[in-house]
């Protein structure tokens, strides 16, 4: 199979996958960047929706409301349990809309569920402790407050684990029980001041204050709220600050304290107003209008009471109706109409059966809807443990397809390393056989027939001719031996029987025995071989060197026409000897040139200047062996103009 093919069948594989991981939740590297700069932003605009909750509470809530649109279309799960807190907080206790926090809490409840997200799991108990304090709905406050302190205490969340105190603080006031209140706020307030946090401390001094108040131990009472508003005022929470003004003017009405009780309502009413908290406004109308009673301005004191109880209503806080609905009673009470007293107070029990039937049933829908909340966890949990089984056997398909792959492309280049090698050891096979058949064959034809005719010439006594076909023999005789010598080193060099040996050598001996050995022939030629040498004592192998040059050598004799002129140049730097053999011959063209080291085709030899027949062997050797010596060689000739060889080797004892 051709590799174009298997890349391409590769490349369809990994976007199959990359499609199939894009359907079970995968993304690209855009939409991670994207993704990035989405939760970003939904992070700022949540912070700023909590950082504005008390200043700017509509502003707070569109900030949020924005910041959970964005989180649901892009699908950002792990924002949503904070976000939804965040709001349903904001409309809980700074809106006063009860109603419509009951969904954004239960959510938060249910998506810190999903994300396995403790610390806003923890949040979301305490957040429904107060919505089911708020409403009136005891149990179940306490039941979410325990929880809130209970994960928070695991989780060793300073913060956490002081709002869960106050909380559950807050519900045993509320039962009456006052020691345990108080307990829960003293270690609420350790927490606060290890943190050095003021207004948190501040904060709960109020609730102390306020338990205090219920108590009847006014002094103590009066002392908290007085710190409380203190550290109230130094931090502009005027939230705070009004409930502590109300606070102090309920122990000054209870005192008798009448003007100054007036006029610390009539404080906390401003601020309370300059806040638009209404929340804060329903118990600033009671006090007035039961300072009112007290000063028997009953006209005053009922118009306040309906304002009161127009708030509550407005803001539809089950608590504060009932308290306000107390409120008239203990308003006629003052004024000695006992008649208005007595339906007030049948108004109040009516009220109070309904508030708590509304809580049966809310701790009843409570139930189912904690049920549901249970079911869809399951069936998500069943979801991502779908999803991740699917996507667990998605990559090992894609690895088994790529090891298949992989294995299939190792399996190609191998085959095609054989072809390849096997098409060499062909051609190989093919040169050897050519030689065998017809350049050897030629000398052989040579010998054979002179020798016959110089027989003849013997037995005639024609000694002139028989002396000229003893020099035919004797070049037969000489270029037969030059090819089975060419036809010997080839050989071993194709089978890697040539060994690399480096050795300290002479270099003055290598020249001297290629002089000799060349001498007699360049003679008979009348060529004139010249050889300068400033090579010494080298460590190289001088075997290889020899069957180089005399290669080399061979051939420059074999294309030099009478009285022509070889020379050969050794010299040597720190690491490498440079040759160069140069003749005057007939040389090469520019093609024959390009292919003569190419391994892949053997160079066709034509016959030397006096017809000497070649196989082109040789230079294949002299490259290979070049190789094995880790040397380089190249060539420069032009047709008529001779040939030059260059050579480099190195010379020293890294070579081993």
């Amino acid at each position: 199979m051709p590799l174009k093919w298997l890349f391409l069948l590769f490349s369809f594989c990994i976007l199959t996958s990359a499609d199939l991981m894009s359907q079970s939740g995968g993304k690209t590297v855009s939409q991670l960047f994207t993704e990035k700069e989405v939760v970003e932003e939904v992070q700022n605009l949540s912070n700023e929706c909590w950082r504005l909750r008390e200043l700017h509470s509509d502003s707070a809530l569109i900030l949020g409301q924005k910041a959970l649109d964005l989180a649901l279309e892009y699908k950002l799960n792990g924002e949503l349990p904070r976000i939804y807190g965040f709001i349903g907080v904001i409309q809980l206790h700074y809106l006063y809309k009860t109603k419509e926090s009951i969904p954004n809490l239960q959510n938060a409840l249910k998506y810190s569920l999903q994300q396995k997200d403790s610390i806003q799991l923890a949040y979301s108990y305490n957040n429904l402790g107060d919505l089911y304090l708020m409403t009136g709905n005891v149990p179940l406050s306490l039941r979410y407050s325990i929880q809130s302190v209970d994960l928070f205490e695991k989780l060793n969340h300073p913060a956490g684990k002081s709002y869960a105190f106050v909380n559950v603080g807050l519900v045993y006031r509320e039962n009456k029980d006052f020691d345990s209140a108080l307990n829960y706020f003293n270690k609420a307030v350790e927490i606060w001041k290890s943190t050095g946090n003021e207004i948190g401390v501040g904060s709960v001094y109020r609730e102390v204050a306020r338990t205090h108040e219920a108590m009847g131990d006014l002094n103590e009472a009066m002392s908290y709220y007085q710190k409380s508003y203190a550290m109230s005022l130094g931090n502009e929470k005027h939230r705070y600050a009004a409930f502590c003004l109300n606070g102090m003017a309920n122990i000054f009405l209870i005192q008798g304290e009448y003007e100054k009780s007036l006029d610390y309502y009539t404080k906390a009413l401003h601020l309370n107003r300059k806040q638009n908290h209404e929340f804060g406004l329903v118990d600033n109308y009671i006090g007035i209008a039961l300072v009112n009673a007290y000063k028997r301005n009953r006209e005053e004191g009922e118009k306040y009471l309906t304002y009161a109880m127009n708030t509550a209503l407005k803001l539809g806080v089950n608590r504060q109706m009932i308290e306000v609905s107390k409120s008239y009673i203990d308003f006629y009470k003052i004024l000695g109409d006992f008649e208005h007293a007595t339906l007030s107070s049948e108004k109040f029990h009516v009220l109070y059966d309904s508030v708590l039937s509304l809580q049966q049933f809310e701790i009843i829908n409570e139930m189912e809807r904690s049920f549901e909340v249970q079911n869809d966890l399951l069936h998500t949990e069943q979801e991502l443990q779908t999803n991740k089984l699917l996507e667990q056997n998605l990559v090992i398909v894609i690895l088994l397809m790529v090891v298949v792959i992989a294995v299939m492309i190792w399996r190609y280049r191998t085959n095609k390393k054989i072809s390849r090698k096997l098409e060499e050891m062909n051609q190989s096979k093919d040169k050897l056989f050519s030689v065998i058949s017809h350049d050897l064959k030629n000398p052989f034809n040579s010998l054979i027939g002179f020798s016959e005719l110089l027989l003849l010439e013997i037995d005639k006594e024609d000694y002139h001719k028989s002396k000229r076909f003893a020099k035919y023999i004797n070049q037969a005789a000489v270029e037969g031996l030059k090819l089975l010598t060419s036809l010997l080193q080839w050989s071993l060099s194709q089978a890697g029987k040539i060994q690399f040996n480096p050795q300290e050598s002479d270099f003055n001996d290598i020249m001297k025995e290629l002089y000799e050995f060349y001498e007699i022939e360049v003679n008979q030629h009348h060529i004139e071989l010249q050889i300068q040498n400033t090579v010494n004592s080298v460590f190289v192998d001088p075997d290889i060197i020899r069957i180089v040059l005399m290669n080399i050598i061979s051939n420059a004799i074999k294309y030099t026409d009478e009285n022509g002129t070889i020379c050969l140049n050794a010299s040597q730097n720190a690491t490498n000897i440079h040759i160069e053999i140069k003749d005057s011959g007939i040389g090469m063209s520019e093609s024959l040139v390009d292919q003569l080291f190419t391994k892949k085709t053997f160079t066709q030899s034509k016959a030397g200047v006096r017809g000497e027949q070649g196989t082109g062997l040789g230079l294949s050797v002299v490259q290979e062996l070049v190789q094995l010596h880790k040397g380089s060689i190249k060539v420069e000739s032009r047709e008529g103009l001779g040939t030059t060889f260059t050579l480099q080797f190195p010379c020293n004892s890294s070579l081993n």
